[in-house]
Formats: C-alpha cells, sequence, structure tokens
C-alpha cells in the first residue's frame, strides 16, 4: 500500500463513526431472540456477473456463501433503480404509489418503519435516491443514515462525498473510497447494536457506473487523476469489489458471533447496464439489459441465509418465485409483526425457505408494473409495461406471450396460432388476472408525486448538479 492511500486510510478513521467503541467487551445473551435482518441491495448488477450464475468474474465470498446458504435462481426485479427501490422498501407494485424517478412518495411505509413498530433498530448505509431531504431517512424508519445522494449529488466512489446522520461530509480525500467508508459505517452500526435486534439495509454504491478503477485495480496507484478515469474495464474490477465488502461484512458478523441468527439477503436492484458484455465459463457471453424488461434487466441475483438454519439446506439451489414485493412480507414473518392492512401491500413471505423448510404460500407467478418516469432524453418510456410472469411464461397487458425460457430477448411472441392447449389456458389465465387490474395503458401518468409539509426537496446545487426536477406531467400533490 502507497504511502498517500495509507494517509487516506489513517484519515478515514479519523472521520470513521466510533460506533465500535461504544460496543461491550462481553458479549451479553440478549433477551429478544428474534433475527437481525441485513438486506444487502447491489446496485445494477445482473447474474451474470456472478460466478455462481456462471460468471467468469472473481466473486469468491458471495459465491461460498451461496454454497453454503441459497441461491434464488427466479428473483424478479423492476428494470430500473428507484422504481424497484420503492417496490422492495414499501411493499407494493409500482401502479399504487410509483411517481418520479429518484423520488419516494412521502406519505409511504416502508419495511424499516415496520421495523420500528416491531421494536427493531434500523440503519441504512450507502445510495439513498428517494428525494431531497435530509429528513427521509428518518421518516421512512431509519434510525441512524450514512448516504450519497440524499440533499446533493457529489462523488460516489473517489474522493467520496456524503451525508452521515446530519452531518455532511466533504473534506474526504482522493485516496479515499466511498464504498468502504459506507461498509465501515455499517460494521460500526453493527458492533454498536449487536446486543438488540436490529435491520440494516445496506444499499452499495457499486456497481453502478461511472466505471472507475477500485483501491484494488492497477491504474489506482499509477495516479491519482485515473481514479476518476471512466472505462468499462474496470467493471469486473468493481464486481470483485463488491464480492470483498460482502466478504467483509460477512466476517464481521462471524467475529461478533451474530452470523447465526441473522438473515443475510444479497440481491440486485436491476440488470447490469446495458454496455456491458460478461463472458461466461461455458463460452457465451451476456449482454446487460438494465431497463428493459426482458431477463437480462429484470432476473437479478439473490443470495439469502438464516445462519442456524443452513445445516438444514437439502438443497441450496432455489427455483421458487420471488418479486421485490416479498421482502416486507418476509421481514415482517420473522419480525413476528403483521404489516398493517391499510398498508395495502402485495408480497408473499418466503421465510419458510430460509429454514430450510418448503414454502406452503410458494407463488405461482410475480408480475412487474414498469413506467420509467425518467428524464425525457434518456429515451426509456418505451419499455413501460405490465407482465406476470412464472418459470417459464411472460404474459404482456398488450396480449404478446412469450416463453422467455427459450426466447430470453423475446424477439418471436408466441401467437394463438401456434400456442399449445396448455399454452393458451395459461394465457387465458393471466389475461382474465390483467383484466381485473386498475386500468393503465401505455403513455399513462404515474401516480401523483407525494411531498408532505416540512420534507419539500432542497435546491442545493453542487458541482453543476441543480435541484431535482418534477417529473414529466404528473404534478405533485402536497399532503394535509
Amino acid at each position: 500500500m502507497n504511502a498517500k492511500l495509507i494517509a487516506g486510510v489513517a484519515s478515514m478513521l479519523v472521520l470513521a463513526p466510533s460506533f465500535g467503541q461504544a460496543a461491550k467487551k462481553k458479549k451479553i445473551e440478549r433477551k429478544d431472540q428474534r433475527p437481525n435482518i441485513l438486506f444487502i441491495l447491489d446496485d445494477d448488477m445482473g447474474r451474470e456477473c456472478l460466478g455462481c450464475y456462471g460468471s467468469t468474474y472473481k466473486t469468491p465470498n458471495l459465491d461460498a456463501f451461496a454454497q453454503q446458504g441459497l441461491q434464488f435462481n427466479y428473483c424478479t426485479s423492476q428494470p430500473l433503480s428507484t422504481p424497484s427501490r420503492v417496490e422492495a422498501l414499501t411493499g407494493k407494485y409500482n401502479y399504487k404509489n410509483y411517481s418520479e424517478f429518484q423520488f419516494m412518495n412521502q406519505d409511504q411505509k416502508t419495511f424499516a418503519n415496520l421495523a420500528k413498530d416491531a421494536g427493531y433498530t434500523t440503519c441504512i448505509s450507502g445510495k439513498w435516491q428517494l428525494g431531497q431531504n435530509a429528513g427521509l431517512p428518518k421518516l421512512f424508519g431509519f434510525d441512524n443514515y450514512c448516504l450519497y445522494h440524499l440533499t446533493w449529488k457529489g462523488n460516489k466512489y473517489c474522493k467520496p462525498e456524503f451525508e452521515q446522520d446530519g452531518v455532511k461530509h466533504t473534506e474526504c480525500t482522493e485516496d479515499q473510497y466511498g464504498p468502504d467508508y459506507f461498509s465501515d459505517y455499517l460494521l460500526g452500526w453493527i458492533e454498536k447494536n449487536q446486543d438488540r435486534p436490529w435491520l440494516a439495509y445496506y444499499a452499495m454504491t457499486l456497481v453502478h457506473d461511472p466505471f472507475n478503477p477500485t483501491p484494488d485495480s492497477q491504474d489506482w496507484d499509477m495516479d491519482p487523476n485515473k481514479r476518476y478515469d471512466e472505462d468499462n474495464k474496470y467493471f469486473p474490477d468493481m464486481c470483485s469489489y463488491t464480492d470483498k465488502l460482502f466478504g467483509k461484512v460477512m466476517k464481521k458478523l462471524d467475529d461478533l458471533k451474530l452470523r447465526e441468527n441473522t438473515i443475510v439477503i444479497f440481491v440486485g436492484d436491476n440488470g447490469t447496464a446495458r454496455y456491458i458484455t460478461v463472458p461466461m465459463k461455458d463460452g457465451s457471453e451476456v449482454k446487460g439489459g438494465k431497463a428493459m424488461p426482458i431477463e437480462t434487466g429484470t432476473g437479478v441475483p439473490m443470495l439469502a441465509s438464516w445462519g442456524k438454519y443452513e445445516s438444514q439446506f437439502k438443497n441450496h439451489q432455489v427455483d421458487d418465485l420471488v418479486d421485490f414485493t416479498d421482502f416486507m412480507a418476509t421481514f415482517a414473518d420473522a419480525m413476528n409483526i403483521q404489516v398493517p392492512a391499510e398498508w395495502d401491500t402485495d408480497g408473499h413471505s418466503f421465510l419458510p425457505v430460509l429454514r430450510g423448510e418448503k414454502n406452503p404460500n410458494e407463488r405461482e407467478w410475480v408480475f412487474v408494473h414498469y413506467q420509467p418516469n425518467h428524464v425525457p432524453q434518456a429515451n426509456l418510456e418505451k419499455y413501460s409495461c405490465r407482465f406476470f410472469k412464472d418459470h417459464t411464461y411472460k404474459y404482456y397487458s398488450t396480449g404478446a406471450f412469450y416463453n422467455y425460457k427459450k426466447d430470453p430477448e423475446e424477439r418471436r411472441g408466441l401467437t394463438m396460432k401456434v400456442r399449445t392447449k396448455e399454452e393458451k389456458a395459461l394465457s387465458a389465465k393471466y389475461k382474465a388476472m390483467m383484466d381485473k387490474l386498475p386500468k393503465w395503458e401505455l403513455g399513462d401518468k404515474c401516480v401523483k408525486k407525494v411531498v408532505l409539509p416540512g420534507y419539500e426537496p432542497v435546491a442545493t446545487k453542487k458541482k453543476g448538479q441543480g435541484a431535482q426536477g418534477k417529473g414529466k406531467g404528473q404534478g405533485t400533490q402536497t399532503a394535509k
């Protein structure tokens, strides 16, 4: 490690939270034996990025976790970051509460709010991107936070800029790396709260672009200016650094003897960037599908384990269907609390699977309602859609019907003429289900944006970044 990097690490330690100092030297058996919950959401990582799903990338810690725990092969996300985060946090399909990109309606309740109601302490570290106001993490149930993209959008990798429990940090040097800081904050917080039940949401900033060198990249030590270089060649390094940070988190749980009673879930928020192609072990290549509703846009990696049940896993490959509404239901089940009926959630708990049991409420299908409401120049609205999906087929609200296992890029829709009797029955079933949903057509507006008094967006400007603008045409509703 060079002198500058050593100096950077030293200064980071000065900045780092003092959570660890408050931890008790002698571990005390806590009375509340409900499990801790660690939800790790990786940014823009498709299945093809992990060795356990066939990638050539080096991800030994995640691969080992998959072998010890559970590898889910049918987890479906939204195709884009903010829609996925809103769905995961609230347990609702997007047609109910998604208003615009980089925002979550402020009348919503999250799994962190539920955890608070259950007597858990809560934390979020990493990426926010859900509205520009420093009061929002607490509004949405998080006791503590260390966040990038809360009230402004600065650097997230080299020389990071972030906000930590109400304090803005812009003093980091070029020897400091944002993902290290976010993980260190999280681990310090876990150590401080080890003797009480906790829920932590680790919203990784990796592996989203810009694709910059990591501290483990060769170019990092060549020239500090190269640490800002953007090049697709750094993408494998970013995936490997994600794996390294995951290994660091799991080691901390082991060191604190928390692994046995902690539910750990690692999942991608959507597919890999469309301009990344990943070489696979079988000689094939997989092109990223972020923002698109095809399998490379919505079929994401999901690994999970509840430590004390690992010996009961007869099969580490899980083919149960999961979508992002299911996390709220599963966490509620684990925390032994009911989700209030008025929250109007949609998820199914998969907690039995984490105990090595068959899920009596196993899903027959997952559902996606997708409206990007992104900046117009990105031209993403053309991908707006609704579909039902099972292990083999996808049925869109337009009537398009695909065998996505045989046709993952959805180039050859199955017309009525070529459908088998069973396929006709299945598509008719999904059409009937689609017809029962609130009416929606391509081009319809999202739900109205809801801003609560006192939580209006902060109009900060930094390095050319303006205040968050309103979404196209849907308007804003101020709740009273």
